[in-house]
């Protein structure tokens, strides 16, 4: 074997390399994050929940068994309809029957894949769309929490909450709120109350999305630094929301004065897990970085004004429902400003290669 023939069994037909992972990887990664949410479900009983979470699945393979039947598609298709299963029963209180469940599910996502367009195609988020209906159908099943005004206008509504009993404490709470006290927050001089922990590691809300926030956000935290999603939208959301619950809340309810409570918009509404897996749902957010900020943004302000201060059961939904038609018209102003930009700029350094100005 000469030199040559060496050279030519190293060189690979695919010399590039992606700028970020495929929509494949994100895909896998999103479905191994999510495993953790389930097995915490299995480990607190929480059986209901999981029985729905296998109804939508089922309906979801069942769509991609309909369409594998009329045209040969990439067995990558299962890990998208998987997806989709997980996340509806995920957004769905325990209570919520399950045929429905599994009706609306294989209705919704019928229509989305044959009239919509499908996954990455689709300009609307298709599960956000089944929680919607479902909770159309259903509103008795998706009990907000009760906080009365009172308590909204209280400096900490969270811990109003914890205190009546409406969130419960776990066994270990005092104990970590002591460490965590000890070591950490005295750094800074502040220190914690009893149930933060417990509401942060399990709200024991219905719907099991809303439940397990310190999951999330350690979730959160390997998309981005992994790079399977761009933190532009996730951060522009959060801190918009976060600083109108913060000072603009208050006024609306007569509570003290830029005391909004934040823990609270955070942690009951499922305002993290829709942030991290829905609000970036491929095909439904603008192509540039200035429209991805603008989209953030305008999240960040329907969510104010949909979820107002927490407590919602349903208003993250309706929130990505919203800003899904909002992105659509910042594309059509993208589309418009890269038009222009390739119809003055472009053309004309296009001519001025030609002539040899630029050459």
């Amino acid at each position: 074997m000469n030199k040559n023939e060496k050279l030519y069994k190293t060189l690979f037909l695919s010399p590039f390399r992606y700028l970020k992972p495929s929509v494949r990887t994100e895909a896998y990664f999103i479905l191994v994050l999510l495993i953790p949410q389930l097995i915490m479900l299995g480990l607190t009983k929480s059986f209901d929940s999981l029985i729905l979470i296998l109804a939508s699945c089922i309906a979801s393979c069942l769509v991609e068994g309909v369409d594998l039947f009329f045209q040969k598609k990439d067995k990558f298709s299962w890990v998208i309809a998987l997806l989709n299963g997980i996340m509806i029963g995920l957004l769905l209180p325990a209570s919520f029957p399950v045929f429905p469940v599994f009706v609306i599910s294989l209705c919704v996502l019928l229509i989305n894949r044959y009239i919509l367009g499908g996954f990455a195609n689709s300009w609307i988020n298709s599960i956000a769309i089944t929680v919607a209906i479902c909770w159309i159908i259903g509103m008795k099943f998706f009990p907000p929490v009760s906080l009365s005004l009172a308590e909204l206008q209280t400096r900490n509504p969270a811990l109003a909450l914890i205190q009546n009993g409406t969130f419960s404490i776990n066994s270990l709470d005092a104990e970590i709120t002591a460490f965590l006290n000890q070591k950490v927050f005295s750094i800074f001089k502040v220190s914690i109350p009893d149930g933060y922990v417990s509401l942060f590691w399990d709200s024991q809300s219905a719907i099991p999305a809303f439940r397990f926030n310190f999951i999330t956000l350690i979730s959160s935290i390997i998309l981005i630094g992994f790079d399977i999603m761009n933190p532009i939208i996730p951060v522009t959301y959060i801190a918009v929301y976060s600083v109108l619950v913060r000072f603009i809340a208050p006024f609306f309810y007569n509570g003290p004065l830029m005391q909004g409570d934040i823990i609270l918009a955070m942690l009951t509404s499922g305002t993290l897990f829709c942030t991290f897996y829905l609000l970036q749902w491929p095909g439904t957010t603008p192509f540039t970085n200035r429209g991805k900020f603008t989209y953030g943004i305008m999240a960040g302000i329907a969510a104010f004004f949909i979820v107002g201060c927490g407590t919602s059961p349903s208003g993250a939904v309706f929130t990505i429902l919203i800003i899904n038609v909002v992105s659509l018209l910042i594309q059509s102003f993208e589309n418009k400003l890269y038009s222009d930009f390739s119809e003055t700029v472009l053309s004309e350094r296009v001519k001025n290669v030609k002539e040899g100005t630029d050459a």
